[in-house]
């Protein structure tokens, strides 16, 4: 039972300092959630402001050290989560949330989502590098999936004006937030891939914005129509910090939506400065059509040598097989006569009119059947060595083909020497800057042009410019 002498009556300070550290320890880590109002921001570099619900108000501090890691600062009338300790300020006894991290309201439920869905799609094999297509270096015709009305779509075109005049722009509008966004994409990228000239390319592109703006480029149709798309992709939604599903799943991931449209293709100066110089492409030209000539030369030479060795070797092995022929039938005919000799000298004692008669008549059948055979042998040898005269006749008219075709492309080589275009009356016309004209438009009165000749070139004024109407 307490007494008088154990009542314990404190000083303010005192039971101030009490408070303070009951408060600081039973709340040392909290998180609040609330609308934020009378946001003050002075030259300290602090924030102060009060976080409140329909209910309740509490006030709230950020350190200004604090306040220079964050990502994400409040806003007045928006809504945060806001994490941090209680501390209470001991002159006027009131106590205060030191933030040290915020997040829009609901982005803890929406990061967490986030990596859920890119866990699944990652397993689903939708972010594999080994799938990514490569864009084309010099795409010819661009498709843009974006809002027309997007300050996206202006920074998109203001980067792409810059670049080759033959690039061809195809725009299939979308929405680019909300619920119906993510079917939205989807159908304007197939849209795109299945115009019959489809383009070589496509942008995925949008302005920068929260979490839950960007959300529909975290969305499974949107993530699957990028996946699917045959044609090469590149994202560039939001701004570098931000990165949605729809970047891992493109085939290529840029910054920002001029960036990607700086990495679709490259510029006009860069592609000049990879570009020869006339004159040395002129020379390259020339060096080819010497080489091409030589080249020429040697072939006529080496088809007259290759079709006079091919002639001589048929005419040679026909005579050789001539002459084999014939020594054959010589020996055949000797062989034959040897034994109807031996005859007659064994019965020209015995004087066998009638036998010798009719060995007569054989000897003389069997001449007739060798002359027959050694005719029909000659025969075959001459009709093989006509068909072989034929076959020889034949290939020297493809050799003859050949020739006047490597002609006709020798000299349609020599009409694309630049050279050969000036002599037919062009001219080049250079500005004061050496730059190349090629429109009336890059021209005013009183500019200095250099016209070059085939033979030499000149100087003169521009008094006038009149352009053709489109």
């Amino acid at each position: 039972m307490s007494t008088a002498s154990d009542h314990k009556v404190f000083s303010v300070t005192e039971l101030t300092a009490r408070i303070k550290q009951m408060l600081e320890q039973g709340f040392a880590h909290v998180e609040v959630t609330g609308e934020v109002s009378r946001l003050t921001r002075p030259s300290s570099g602090h924030l102060y402001f009060t976080i409140k619900d329909a209910h309740a108000a509490i006030s709230a501090v950020v350190w200004r050290s604090a306040a220079l890691r964050l990502k994400t600062l409040p806003e007045e009338g928006g809504e945060f989560t806001f994490t941090g300790h209680l501390s209470l300020y001991e002159p006027r006894g009131s106590y205060q949330l030191v933030v040290t991290r915020i997040e829009v309201a609901g982005a803890g439920a929406l990061a967490a989502e986030f990596e859920r869905r890119k866990q699944l799609f990652s397993e689903r094999g939708w972010f594999d590098p080994q799938s990514k297509r490569t864009p084309p270096a010099l795409p010819r015709h661009i498709g843009i999936v974006t809002s027309p009305t997007a300050a996206a779509f202006e920074d998109v075109k203001k980067v792409l004006a810059t670049r080759p005049a033959w690039l061809q722009l195809t725009l299939s509008p979308a929405l680019v937030q909300g619920s119906s966004a993510p079917a939205a994409i989807a159908a304007a990228i197939r849209r795109l891939s299945s115009m019959e000239s489809p383009p070589d390319l496509i942008l995925l592109v949008r302005g920068g914005g929260s979490i839950e703006d960007l959300w529909c480029f975290n969305d499974e149709i949107t993530v699957k129509a990028v996946v699917d798309c045959p044609i090469p992709i590149i994202s560039g939604v939001g701004h570098e910090i931000d990165t949605t599903l729809a970047d891992f799943a493109a085939d290529v991931r840029a910054a920002t939506p001029s960036n990607a449209a700086e990495i679709a293709i490259p510029s006009r100066d860069e592609l000049r400065k990879q570009l020869p110089r006339l004159a040395a492409l002129a020379g390259l030209m020339q060096q080819q059509l010497s080489r091409l000539s030589e080249q020429l030369q040697t072939m006529r030479g080496r088809e007259r040598s290759a079709w006079q060795r091919h002639f001589d070797a048929r005419h040679h092995r026909s005579e050789q097989a001539r002459t084999r022929l014939k020594h054959a039938a010589q020996i055949n005919i000797s062989q034959l006569r040897s034994p109807l000799r031996t005859i007659e000298r064994r019965l020209a004692p015995l004087q066998p009119g009638a036998r010798l008669q009719q060995q007569r008549a054989d000897w003389s059948k069997h001449a007739t059947l060798l002359g027959q055979s050694l005719h029909n042998g000659l025969q075959k040898q001459r009709q093989r060595l006509e068909s072989q005269q034929r076959n020889l006749k034949a290939e020297q008219s493809q050799i003859g083909l050949k020739r006047h075709r490597f002609e006709l492309l020798a000299g349609k080589l020599k009409e694309l020497d630049p050279t050969g275009v000036l002599k037919r009356g062009y001219s080049l016309s250079y500005g004061s800057s050496g730059k190349l004209i090629t429109a009336a438009s890059g021209l005013t009165a009183g500019d200095q042009v250099f016209i070059h000749f085939h033979d030499g070139s000149a100087e003169t004024e521009v008094k006038s410019v009149k352009e053709n109407n489109a």
